[in-house]
């Protein structure tokens, strides 16, 4: 009876083993194999922007300062709550950043020593909301997991009947001001103005974490070129100017010439600026979608690309398939060879949704697939296409737009690629099994980690194993992460909108 009894013992740790052995070698078939196998992690850039001029997306409820403390009180945080939403459900409709319009008329959403206040925070002109706007993006849009851009109107003044103090920055500089029609600008002719915006951009990357900073297509007013050497006014409208400075500063160039080389310089000196105060940001420009149109006002990204003064460029390319002279892919195309590598993040028109263009959501459907194809494109073209932008917020926050984004082609979160050098200095986590969790210390200056598990393409590699596609499963601020499911870990560490190189790959069994 006890010779049988031991038999049975030894029978069932044998057959344990045995099925331990399988599992083992199941588990093994499974592993990440750091010799032969390789990760595609699918980054893209998720942007929308969120425009305050005359408050298209924010600010809805203004601060009347003169209407008593508590009314100012309960608008206040009327304010604060708006815009703490709206990027929230920025981030609810898939998108990884946002593109906030801090200067829109020579007027700031943050305390500036240079700017007034905007006017459409309150209802006296140049006086404060009681807090900082730009510091509350920043933090709401950074605990999201999120990156956030300073975007800036670099240019503009705004029209003549703006509210303003007499003692803002336009009548005390009124020298470097041209009129243009019932709308007032820095001229870019002068030097002056030149300084003045590079100062601009120092305070703004100086003053805040942000990830970086671009403007938009805001350079010399429309009409001008192609005029002759002066431009010709239009009726009641004054002409533009800058003969005297042409003379002075000319050097040679035709006037068609040195008014491109002042945009190419206002793009190198604020690049500079971006770059000398905060060296992990990025600076970019978003022209008009087509080349020949942001050309009218004399801006060619082809020189900014030779020239190394921008990170990333946001084309609008706010057209549909089939239009006649601006058809969406054949703009897109139009990009391609001719930036240099510089990436590209392509402006879409959220606004038009339901027009005669875009009557249903299939349009931007095959837009986003198109930019999404092309950096595979076997033509050595459009290798630099690094995700989509939206204009503007309201449109795409709605619960119609934002079902469709994620039902379609937000389905799966991810994070926005690494653009310019920002991202290579950071450093990864080393990451350990803890049963079903994984682990990893604490890695110095890194806000938040972004955990991915790895999916089998079914593709194989040229040494015989494995391609997996990353898939992100979370990004918080953690050190540890339970894992639901069997299958390959590995970590990213993340501050702001740059992400380090990933930890090891780490199997996972989960019982």
């Amino acid at each position: 009876m006890k010779r049988f009894a031991l038999l049975s013992v030894l029978l069932s740790c044998f057959l344990f083993s045995a099925t331990a052995f399988a599992q083992d070698e199941e588990e093994s078939a499974l592993r990440f194999d750091v010799q032969k196998d390789s990760i595609y992690i699918p980054f893209e850039f998720r942007g929308a922007w969120l425009s305050t001029v005359e408050s298209i997306d924010w600010p809805k409820v203004r601060i009347m300062l003169k209407e008593g403390k508590k009314v100012a009180a309960e608008q206040r945080e009327q304010q604060k709550k708006d815009l703490v939403a709206l990027i929230t459900k920025i981030k609810r409709s898939g998108c990884n950043a946002v593109m906030f319009q801090v200067v829109s008329n020579t007027d700031a959403l943050y305390p500036s020593k240079i700017l007034q206040w905007a006017p459409s925070l309150t209802d006296t002109p140049g006086e404060g909301p009681g807090y900082d706007p730009l510091a509350l993006a920043v933090k709401t849009a950074h605990s999201l997991g999120m990156e956030i851009h300073a975007w800036i109107n670099p240019l503009r003044i705004g029209k003549l009947d703006l509210p303003r103090r007499s003692d803002n920055i336009c009548y005390k500089k009124a020298e470097l001001v041209q009129q243009h029609g019932d709308r007032l600008y820095w001229d870019p002719g002068q030097p002056k103005v030149r300084e003045y915006l590079g100062e601009l951009a120092a305070e703004i990357m100086g003053k805040y974490e942000l990830d970086g900073l671009h403007i938009d297509d805001y350079f010399y007013p429309d009409g001008l070129k192609g005029t002759g050497e002066q431009a010709k006014p239009k009726k009641d409208e004054k002409v533009w100017n800058d003969e005297a400075l042409f003379q002075k500063y000319g050097g040679g160039k035709t006037l068609d010439e040195w008014r491109e080389g002042n945009i190419d310089e206002i793009v190198r000196i604020m690049h500079e600026a971006v770059h000398k105060t905060r060296p992990t940001a990025v600076f970019g420009v978003s022209p008009a979608g087509r080349l020949v149109n942001t050309q009218a006002l004399y801006a060619d990204p082809r020189n900014w690309a030779k020239q190394g003064t921008i990170d990333y460029l946001i084309p609008q390319i706010y057209w549909q398939h089939g239009h006649q002279i601006a058809d969406f892919k054949m703009v897109m195309d139009s990009w391609a060879g001719i930036l240099e590598n510089v990436p590209v993040i392509v402006g879409m028109a959220a606004y038009r949704y339901k027009s005669k263009a875009f009557p249903d959501f299939s349009e931007y459907e095959l837009q986003v697939k198109e930019t999404r194809e092309a950096p595979f494109l076997d033509n050595g073209f459009r290798q630099n296409v690094i995700g989509q932008c939206w204009f503007t917020t309201h449109d795409i926050i709605t619960d119609e737009f934002t079902s469709a984004m994620i039902n379609s082609f937000y389905s799966k979160e991810t994070l926005s690629p690494n653009i310019g050098a920002g991202g290579s200095n950071l450093a990864s986590p080393e990451i350990f099994r803890m049963g079903s969790h994984i682990r990893w210390g604490e890695v110095k200056g890194m806000d938040r980690f972004a955990v991915f598990k790895l999916e089998n393409t079914g593709e194989r590699t040229k040494e015989g194993g494995t391609v997996w596609k990353a898939v992100l499963m979370d990004s918080f601020h953690a050190f540890i992460y339970k894992c639901r499911e069997s299958g390959n870990y590995f970590v990213l560490s993340c501050k702001g909108g740059s992400h380090s190189e990933r930890s090891n790959v780490i199997y996972v069994s989960v019982k």
